[in-house]
């Protein structure tokens, strides 16, 4: 199998899963990049990333020593066009409930001295997660779980990847995992107000996961698929289904009606840095056989399983 790369932001349950993916692979499997500074980061990161600046040598690395799980606090594109955006995950959490988190860690077993306030007021607490996964789309993710679903993002997990990793829970600083951190309004206003670019992330990657779960217990394969432009005389976007190379058929509806169906199956240059699948020719595009008018709307859909792409009114 390929070697999966999750994307471990902090406070997300991410030391719960990485550490289950530890013990399903084998401490001989795994490698971590946590920065040079840190003992967790592996050998073979620090020579080949931090001392080499060699990533086509980590890359053979990890192929020659048959590492199947690389984790560590980066951003996805750092190692996503090594391992492939299909072959990436991660987990998110509720913007505000995750700082807060993050704040108690550091507290916890960080000695950290200085107020609430202090912290999520600096830059490195601040839209943290939408930071983390920049340039590489939610939708092309090999898979995007939540912390408030752990359990349930864990068996999708283990039936996309044909993995059975178990459940485990740790770095925990609350005995009630569940339970929301409770703040006074203004805090709450000011979090939310300077992560309203995590919170519309999470708003959407919430969207996302609903609809990979519905489609999941319906028995239907999920499809990575986004609209990238919607202008009024043509539309464009890129889909992939997650299990197969065989391109995807997708429908395009005007205002209810099916005008066409096109497969997705052109190049896509400007996402070749996420090592896509089917070689990067997963775009689509249509022209519309005749000007579309103010309020008609649009809908492109996955022919086969009906999951929605996207949908826009002119």
């Amino acid at each position: 199998m390929s070697a999966v790369f999750f994307v471990h932001i902090p406070k997300t349950a991410g030391t719960s899963f990485r550490k289950a993916c530890e013990a399903y692979f084998g401490e001989d499997k795994v490698l971590y990049d946590y920065y040079p500074d840190m003992k967790e980061t592996s050998e073979l990161v620090k020579e080949w990333v931090y001392q080499k600046d060699d990533y086509v040598g980590l890359d053979s690395q990890l192929s020659a020593s048959g590492k199947l799980f690389l984790s560590g606090h980066v951003p996805a594109i750092k190692y996503v066009h090594l391992l492939g955006v299909t072959n990436t995950v991660a987990f998110v959490r509720d913007p505000v409930q995750r700082v807060v988190s993050e704040y108690h860690h550091h507290v916890r077993n960080n000695s950290y001295k200085k107020d609430l306030r202090t912290f999520y007021t600096q830059s490195h607490a601040i839209n943290r997660q939408s930071r983390m996964l920049n340039r590489v789309p939610l939708e092309a993710l090999g898979f995007i779980g939540l912390t408030e679903a752990y359990e349930r993002s864990l068996v999708e997990i283990n039936s996309r990847y044909g993995l059975a990793v178990k459940s485990v829970q740790l770095n925990q600083g609350r005995s009630d995992q569940q339970a929301s951190y409770e703040l006074d309004d203004e805090t709450l206003a000011e979090i939310r107000d300077l992560n309203a670019d995590d919170l519309r992330f999470y708003e959407h990657a919430e969207k996302l996961f609903q609809q990979r779960t519905q489609l999941f217990d319906e028995g239907k394969p999920y499809t990575h698929a986004a609209l990238q432009d919607s202008k009024p005389g043509m539309v464009r976007g890129w889909a992939w289904y997650a299990d197969t190379e065989e391109p995807v058929e997708v429908a395009i509806y005007v205002n209810g009606h099916e005008e066409v169906r096109t497969f997705a199956k052109e190049i896509r240059p400007g996402m070749l840095q996420l090592s896509l699948p089917r070689k990067g020719y997963v775009g689509f595009h249509h022209k519309f056989s005749k000007p579309l008018k103010k309020n008609d709307s649009v809908e492109c859909v996955v022919a086969s399983t009906g999951q929605v792409i996207g949908r826009y009114t002119v």
